[in-house]
C-alpha cells in the first residue's frame, strides 16, 4: 500500500516580502519588494503578505508599505494582506484599503513581552478590539500565533494552551489561526499533536501550520501537518525570515523548496515550480545572509 495523506491540496501562505525581509539588517528598496511581490503573484502564490503596519521605529525594514501597496501589480483572485500589530497598524492598513489583515500574538509570556510588549492578556484584549474594528470595516482576520510549538524563554507549550487561544481568537471572528514554529522548535510529533487538537477543536476558522528552518526537520513538520489534515501552509520564497525579538529565530520554510516536495507526492499546489524557483534566488539576491555567503564562496575560490 503506497503512502497515503489525508491532503490532496495545499494552499501556500506566501510571507516572504513581509516575514522573510522583515529582519534584514539593510534596507531593501522598494522596488525590488514591489518586485518579488510580483513574481509571487506571477508563480501562482493566490494569498501573498506583503508588508507589516508596524512603526518604523522598531522595523525599519517595513517603512514603505504604503507605497508598496499602493505599487504592487494585483492579479486576479489573489489576496493581499498585511501584518497588523495594533489598532494603530489597522488604522493604516484601512486607510490603504487592505480587504485583509493579519494579527499576531504569542502563547508564550516572555515572547509576548518581548515581541508586543504586552502580556497574553493584553494582547487578548487588544485583538479583541481589532477584530471588532476590522469587521465593521468588512476587512477579514488571519490570526498568528507564535511559539506555539515551543518557546526558547519560557520552554514547553501545552497544546491544550494554544488550542484555547486559538478557540479565544476564533470567537473574536479571525477566519484562520495560524500556529507559528518561531525558532524551529518543533518535531514532527508537536506538529502532528498541536495541530490535531486545535484543528478538532476549532468551530468555524481554518487552520495554517508556519514553520521555521531547522535543518530540514520543517520539511517533516509540514508532512506531520499534512496528516493531522492541515491543508494551509506558510512559506516564504527563499527560505528567508526571522523573528528579531526570538533568539535562535531562523528563516521561514523555503517556499520553492516545500511546492517541490508537495508536487513530488501528487499533492496540488497551483503554483508554478520554474517560476516559484526564479522568485526564490530572487529573494536570495536580497538577503544579506545569501549575498555574504556567495562572497565567502567567491573568496575562497580565488585564494
Amino acid at each position: 500500500m503506497g503512502y497515503l495523506l489525508p491532503v490532496k491540496k495545499v494552499t501556500i501562505f506566501e510571507v516572504g516580502p513581509r516575514d522573510g525581509l522583515q529582519n534584514e539588517p539593510k534596507f531593501i528598496s522598494t522596488e525590488n519588494k514591489i518586485k518579488l511581490t510580483n513574481m509571487l503573484g506571477e508563480a501562482g502564490c493566490r494569498r501573498i503578505e506583503v508588508t507589516s503596519f508596524v512603526h518604523p521605529k522598531w522595523v525599519p525594514q517595513m517603512a514603505d508599505a504604503e507605497e508598496v501597496l499602493n505599487s504592487i501589480k494585483r492579479y486576479p483572485g489573489v489576496v493581499y494582506n498585511a501584518l497588523v500589530p495594533n489598532l494603530k497598524g489597522l488604522d493604516r492598513a484601512l486607510k490603504a484599503g487592505l480587504e485583509e489583515i493579519v494579527t499576531i500574538m504569542s502563547v508564550s509570556e516572555s515572547h509576548n513581552k518581548k515581541n508586543l510588549n504586552m502580556t497574553v492578556a493584553e494582547s487578548l484584549k487588544e485583538l479583541e478590539i481589532v477584530n471588532k474594528t476590522a469587521a465593521s470595516a468588512h476587512v477579514r482576520v488571519r490570526s498568528y500565533i507564535a511559539t506555539a510549538y515551543g518557546c526558547p524563554m519560557d520552554g514547553y507549550i501545552a497544546p491544550e494552551r494554544v488550542s484555547e487561544i486559538a478557540l479565544t481568537l476564533e470567537s473574536y471572528g479571525s477566519y484562520e489561526i495560524s500556529l507559528g514554529d518561531t525558532t524551529g522548535m518543533a518535531s514532527p510529533r508537536s506538529a502532528y499533536e498541536v495541530g490535531a487538537l486545535v484543528k478538532k477543536n476549532l468551530k468555524t476558522a481554518s487552520l495554517a501550520a508556519h514553520f521555521h528552518r531547522a535543518d530540514g526537520i520543517e520539511f517533516a513538520n509540514v508532512l506531520a501537518s499534512l496528516e493531522a489534515g492541515i491543508d494551509i501552509i506558510d512559506s516564504a520564497a527563499g527560505g528567508l525570515g526571522g523573528c528579531p525579538y526570538a533568539p535562535g529565530a531562523k528563516g521561514n520554510i523555503a517556499t520553492e523548496v516545500l511546492v517541490e516536495m508537495l508536487h513530488r507526492l501528487g499533492i496540488e499546489t497551483g503554483i508554478d515550480g520554474e517560476a516559484i524557483d526564479r522568485a526564490g534566488a530572487f529573494a536570495k539576491s536580497l538577503s544579506s545572509y545569501y549575498c555574504e555567503k556567495e562572497s565567502d564562496h567567491e573568496n575562497l575560490g580565488t585564494n
